[in-house]
């Protein structure tokens, strides 16, 4: 049988009689509670980019005709309007692209800031003037990438637009 010292006896009895003191404290849990209440409260959902859903960042309405004349120019508008406390974030480089199929021919397929109908606090817009050349329905694929800001972050996107237009046969000219 081992046998301690009386001094290693009581550092042992000590140490122990100090867990189970610290294990049994009520007024460490109790006032965890009061440390938690009195953290800053969170932000709300709205002013976190990465938690905000992007529906909640802003609209995006599209002006695209549902036909079209082969042969005659026509133009679509994709604009975006910050929701509420979010703004446009007029100094991130937005941009647009446009892929077309060979028979719609697009005026220009990329634009950027300066080619934008409006850009400011309240709103982007981008028109797309097309000319399709041949009967059927078309589609023109376009990525937009832009940026909101609320009090706290500012939120980059990008969004992919599918404009669908079914083009007929004007009696002048050739399909």
């Amino acid at each position: 049988m081992m046998t301690l010292s009386l001094a290693t006896r009581l550092a042992l009895l000590g140490s122990f009689g100090l867990l189970l003191s610290a294990c049994g404290r009520a007024p460490a849990t109790a006032e965890r509670p009061a440390e938690v209440a009195k953290a800053p409260a969170k932000a709300p959902d709205t002013e976190k980019a990465p938690e905000a859903p992007a529906e909640s960042r802003y609209e995006i309405r599209v002006e695209s005709p549902e036909t079209a004349l082969a042969g005659h120019e026509v133009v679509a508008k994709i604009h975006i309007e910050p929701r509420s406390p979010w703004h446009m974030n007029t100094e991130f480089p937005v941009a647009l692209k446009v892929k077309a199929p060979n028979d719609v021919d697009v005026e220009i397929t990329e634009q950027r800031a300066g080619d934008a109908q409006c850009f400011d606090d309240d709103c982007l817009v981008f028109a797309i003037p097309f000319t399709p050349k041949a009967e059927g329905a078309r589609e023109l694929n376009t990525q937009v990438k832009f940026a909101v800001c609320g009090d706290a972050a500012c939120a980059p996107d990008t969004v992919d637009i599918n404009l669908r237009v079914e083009v007929r046969c004007d009696g002048d000219a050739l399909c």
